[in-house]
């Protein structure tokens, strides 16, 4: 990466940083995707029970593999034989004492914005896991909350619907978003994270590399 983005990208997580600690969230600031990975990891005892969402970003920083491999506990969803098995593990996730996930999006003043199909990752964002382990490429910054939402709606939610080869929504056929009401929609809960309620339960990961979708 060229020094003066670099730079530029440092700045603004050092001022992000500040609003979002004002909002109660924990900021670790990390060079690289691979320096989130082990801050993280860091951050999570070896007797705790770790769930998780789903995440490009999560997936290519390696954590997954690294917890395995050390034999954490994790409540994993991908192990499900069935959908109504897949559904019980989410809700277990609720329970677990570490939550991973990413954020769709980050507004200029610190509010965290998601949209969720099932809404199990916003809702353990939102509520259950003792902690959130939030990775965020600094990419997700988009600007005022209304620029965020419509940036995460716009841009992030097409994106997954190709990754996910739906056939049937504005966003796989066209590329945008149509405000559907398909069986497919993937928006079906926008939430807007303006503060956390407890103080140290979120950390975010602010990693100056454009990662994720």
């Amino acid at each position: 990466m060229e020094p003066y983005k670099i730079h530029f990208y440092q700045v603004a997580a050092e001022n992000l940083s500040k609003k979002l600690s004002r909002r109660n969230f924990d900021v670790e600031i990390c060079q690289t995707l691979a320096e989130a990975k082990e801050k993280a990891l860091e951050m999570i005892p070896l007797n705790k029970t770790v769930a998780f969402g789903g995440s490009q970003t999560l997936v290519q920083s390696g954590i997954f593999d690294a917890l395995y491999k050390r034999g954490q506990t994790m409540i994993d969803r991908e192990k499900a034989k069935n959908l109504t098995e897949r559904h019980q593990i989410m809700k277990q996730a609720l329970t677990a004492d570490v939550f991973l996930t990413s954020i769709n999006g980050i507004s200029e003043d610190g509010h965290l914005v998601n949209v969720d199909n099932v809404g199990n990752r916003v809702a353990a964002i939102t509520y259950g896991p003792d902690k959130v382990l939030a990775f965020v490429g600094i990419n997700k910054v988009y600007g005022d909350l209304e620029t965020t939402i419509k940036m995460v709606r716009g841009q992030t939610s097409p994106m997954n619907a190709h990754r996910w080869d739906l056939k049937n929504t504005p966003c796989a056929k066209k590329g945008i978003c149509g405000d559907c009401l398909q069986e497919e929609c993937i928006c079906n809960t926008v939430a807007v994270t303006r503060r956390s309620w407890q103080k140290g339960r979120i950390t975010i990961y602010l990693i100056l590399e454009e990662v994720g979708l």
